[in-house]
């Protein structure tokens, strides 16, 4: 599959996809179950309620993140299906507006940022260039899905004046009702009158809203350049991609050596909340107390360049906090730990190089803090490697504990990864009965071929909902 961008305005471009997905699914029927089937089924009815309204699916960026990896299938998969689905991103290039929604992320995490109410300003005023921008883009019959805090406002402005059907999906959450969040559940809720649904990750996420709201987990494609299996050593494009400790710490490995390794795997951006810090901790713990294990086994931690991750600002920061860290440990420590900066100027390089060390790795950790939903665990899952994650509330909701893999509840959770560690390096063989039945139950359960007929029925449910308040002659203004 291949993506690029094409400029509409100062503020959006369009994500430009080439590729086929459905063929695989349809090559590889028998593997889901009837899933194809059911697919195809309900495309057709859904064709017809559609008709010709595009669906723009509008996210911040084209590349890094969940929402990012999850976009290009899902609208290659929807246009094969017949539908008319095109992808924009939100591009502000101030520095504060994206400081602004990292802030509303972490608050939605029940982590307080004082300086929301200072950023507000700023984020409201790109928004509403955006809103004006999206007046030469937006046809009056098409209808909207926008993904999380960046490009809502500016969404909610447009639709305030040009009503269209629309669809706000927040891809994080938070279990717990707390100040913090029901702050900022009540700040975003000013930006949401213009919606005719909400989509969640998780029923326990849902908050005060007058909008209808359905759950639909999110879900990876089994086809995409990160998930599909490798063979063959890595080539020197791969090789470019990826650095390793910052390249500032004298010679390291190449990642063909790497791969050959055995090796725990944490893979996430870099941020405070992904518990990189607790994964080192336990791996520390790990090789003081072993023996013969300290020289075979490793651990990698792999993230993006944060330099290419434009929604993310604190990204380069918390990389450079974890070399500060890396630099303070014992030698025998730091030889066998390696931060992976992977570079994000070629999407396919870069997924086919978590892919490998995912397909590779001896075990794979999340030992996240909080987690929204935690889509690289779901591709560990669909890996069948064995997968050890935190009680994060993201995590917990994809692994059972022992039957799919591990979850640590707190407290000590460095202790207790550091023994989990012990165990895989000695007894790994306990583990593959869990790796199997992990990958069973996401290959039928969390790929996107299972999610689209929820899709169907949350767009189904806003075009009604917008009908009924417009009429239909307003509704289907370009078919008169």
């Amino acid at each position: 599959m291949k993506i690029s961008t094409e400029y509409r305005t100062p503020l959006f471009d369009e994500v430009l996809i080439r590729g086929s997905v459905l063929e695989h699914y349809v090559a590889q029927q028998a593997d889901y179950e009837g899933l194809v089937n059911e697919l195809l089924r309900s495309s057709g009815t859904m064709r017809d309620r559609v008709g010709d309204r595009c669906i723009w699916q509008v996210n911040s960026t084209a590349f890094g993140g969940g929402v990012a990896e999850m976009l290009p299938h899902h609208v290659c998969l929807l246009r094969e299906l017949g539908f008319d689905v095109r992808w924009l991103i939100f591009k502000p290039n101030k520095e504060q507006f994206f400081e602004f929604t990292k802030g509303v992320h972490n608050s939605l995490h029940n982590t307080a940022v004082a300086s929301l109410d200072d950023l507000l300003p700023h984020y409201l005023d790109v928004s509403r260039q955006g809103a004006a921008e999206l007046e030469a883009i937006i046809g009056p019959n098409d209808l909207l899905v926008i993904h999380d805090p960046q490009p809502l406002c500016a969404a909610s402005q447009f639709l305030d004046s040009h009503p269209h059907p629309a669809i706000w999906r927040c891809h994080i959450g938070y279990p717990e009702r707390t100040p913090t969040v029901d702050r900022i559940w009540a700040l975003l809720g000013e930006y949401l009158g213009p919606f005719q649904r909400i989509v969640l990750s998780d029923s326990e996420y849902v908050f005060d809203t007058p909008q209808p709201i359905d759950i639909i987990q999110p879900s990876i494609s089994p086809f995409s350049a990160k998930n599909r299996n490798y063979e063959g050593p890595a080539d020197q494009k791969l090789e470019n991609s990826v650095s390793f400790n910052g390249r500032k710490s004298g010679p390291t490995p190449s990642l063909q050596e790497i791969l050959g390794w055995r090796y725990f795997l944490h893979v996430s951006r870099w941020d405070s909340l992904k518990g990189i810090d607790r994964i080192i901790t336990a791996f520390i713990r790990f090789v003081r107390a072993a023996s013969d294990e300290k020289n075979t086994i490793r651990l990698v931690i792999a993230g993006p360049d944060p330099l290419d991750v434009a929604d993310d600002p604190e990204g380069r920061t918390y990389f450079e906090k974890c070399l500060a860290l890396r630099d303070q440990l014992p030698t025998e420590v730091q030889q066998h730990l390696y931060l992976a900066c992977i570079s994000m100027k070629d999407n396919d390089a870069n997924a086919e190089i978590v892919g490998r060390l995912q397909q590779n790795a001896h075990g794979i950790f999340q030992l996240s803090r909080e987690e929204g939903f935690g889509l690289t665990t779901t591709e560990a899952l669909f890996r069948g490697r064995p997968v050890v994650v935190s009680s994060a509330f993201g995590l917990k909701r994809q692994v059972v504990n022992g039957l799919n893999g591990i979850v640590l509840e707190e407290p000590d959770i460095e202790a207790k990864a550091a023994e989990v560690m012990r165990r895989l390096s000695t007894n790994y063989s306990d583990y593959e009965g869990m790796a199997r039945r992990a990958r069973e139950n996401c290959l039928h359960f969390g790929t996107q071929i299972s999610q689209i007929p929820k899709w169907y029925d949350s767009i189904r449910s806003a075009l009604s909902s917008f009908e009924e308040h417009t009429g239909p002659q307003r509704a289907n203004a370009t078919e008169a």
